[in-house]
């Protein structure tokens, strides 16, 4: 590369720094993915590899090019307001329809019994229609897992991770209750933590209950799963995407692993089974999120010949990501944020960052927390000019108080300068170094992707 040799590079994130000397032309596909985010790791870098290729672009006079179907809410304001330039596709390729998307109403959809049903008299028909001809089908649910938490019947308290401030979810493969945030198993018969009883009842359901429930209703249909779980080993995802692609398997049911722009002109029906579970997020990005993710996945249907169909169940058929996904109409999704996040006062309007403190020993990590909203306010008030510029908020909990046995807290900081807000990131990481003696580290994450 360095001598000149190679004239293209394809890959992940790390490829942006690819040693080319002549470099004219990055392309960033699918613009809006978190996947471009480089976590926080203690030591290593934290980027988002989208922002560092219009920086690169920038300083070698080269090109950038932001590809996506569901541009994510700050591209596209970056190009109305003239920072970037809009190029847009109205049509299809081979000017292919859009998709049929139909609304199921989940609250309407109850058994003889009054239980909810997972798949709704309407996607049954769908489904058994789409085998009847022949045609493949995937269908959509965000979360993996067997049963989603196990309550007890005495007192109603979950089975927690001991490690984390997390249910433990179902996995019928393993047989075991897992933790998806440090791995933790156990098996089913335990205690309750909170009255000793050792009655338990399962709630809520993953790809592992819908992939079962699909086999009870339509046993003659081949079913594959893609999700973290069914993708553990090495190249097993590939494996499950070319016995689709191959029409081995009739159903494809995943996460959102399977809305990764993925071209299977058989996939007639596409079926979303909580439309709404990534909207309860507490993230501000959480429409943003949900949208490109409905999107996406009701992009799969209809790429071939024969005309697609999207059935969207949802609990929530009146909010404005699920309307604006079920008409295509980004716009309007996109005019809906904007007004929201402007009154609201995060980005694009602002520029954010989350201070997030985590130790092991919660007492002191607790402190430590309070003592830091003490400092960075008193920052502020050294500022008598520039402080009325900048907001913090905070300390909370973070929403997952305990990850990996870390107690975590965090905070935001707003301002409308991005100049401001780093020359007060670095104000404090000058004032916190006491915070190492405490056993408490602190991680500035600007631009946070992941608000959990």
């Amino acid at each position: 590369m360095i001598r000149g040799e190679v004239d293209l590079v394809i890959g992940a994130r790390s490829a942006l720094f690819a040693p080319l000397p002549e470099l004219g032309l990055i392309i960033v596909d699918e613009e809006h993915d978190s996947a471009y985010v480089q976590e926080e790791r203690r030591g290593g870098p934290h980027y988002q590899a989208r922002d560092a290729a219009v920086v690169r672009a920038k300083m070698e006079g080269a090109l950038v090019i932001l590809g996506s179907g569901t541009p994510s809410v700050q591209s596209y304001q970056n190009s109305i307001t003239g920072r970037y330039h809009l190029l847009t596709m109205p049509k299809r390729v081979e000017n292919r329809p859009l998709p049929q998307v139909e609304i199921v109403d989940m609250k309407e959809q109850t058994d003889g019994r009054g239980k909810q049903q997972m798949i709704s008299p309407r996607l049954f028909k769908a489904l058994g229609d789409s085998l009847a001809a022949g045609d493949q089908t995937i269908l959509f649910l965000n979360r993996r897992g067997f049963h989603r938490l196990y309550l007890c019947r005495a007192c109603g308290h979950s089975i927690s991770c001991p490690n984390c401030d997390v249910a433990l979810t179902f996995h019928l493969q393993e047989d075991r209750l897992i933790c998806h945030y440090c791995g933790f198993t156990c098996g089913t018969t335990v205690r309750c933590a909170a009255c000793g009883q050792g009655r338990f009842k399962p709630y809520g359901f993953g790809t592992e209950k819908l992939e079962q429930e699909v086999h009870t209703l339509f046993p003659e249909a081949q079913i594959s799963r893609m999700d973290a779980d069914a993708t553990r080993r090495k190249g097993e995802a590939s494996r499950i995407l070319r016995r689709f692609g191959r029409r081995e398997s009739d159903i494809l049911v995943g996460t959102q692993m399977i809305t990764k722009g993925h071209d299977f002109p058989h996939v007639t029906l596409v079926g979303v089974i909580s439309a709404e579970l990534s909207l309860s997020f507490p993230d501000f990005r959480a429409g943003e999120r949900t949208f490109q993710l409905l999107s996406q996945v009701a992009g799969r249907a209809g790429r071939g010949t024969r005309k697609g169909r999207v059935i969207i169940q949802t609990f929530n058929p009146d909010h404005y990501v699920v309307r604006s996904a079920m008409a295509h109409d980004f716009q309007s999704f996109f005019d809906k944020e904007q007004r929201l996040r402007k009154a609201l006062g995060y980005p694009p309007f602002c520029s954010l960052a989350c201070l997030r403190l985590q130790g092991t020993d919660k007492k002191k990590t607790d402190g430590a927390a309070r003592q830091l909203g003490t400092d960075l306010r008193a920052i502020l008030r050294r500022w008598p000019r520039r402080g009325k510029e900048i907001q913090v908020l905070g300390p909370v909990e973070a929403p997952i108080a305990r990850i990996k046995g870390k107690v975590r807290w965090q905070f935001l900081v707003k301002s409308k300068s991005p100049a401001l807000l780093r020359h007060f990131l670095v104000e404090i990481e000058r004032s916190s170094k006491w915070l190492r003696s405490q056993g408490v580290y602190l991680v500035s994450d600007v631009d946070p992707y992941d608000m959990l």
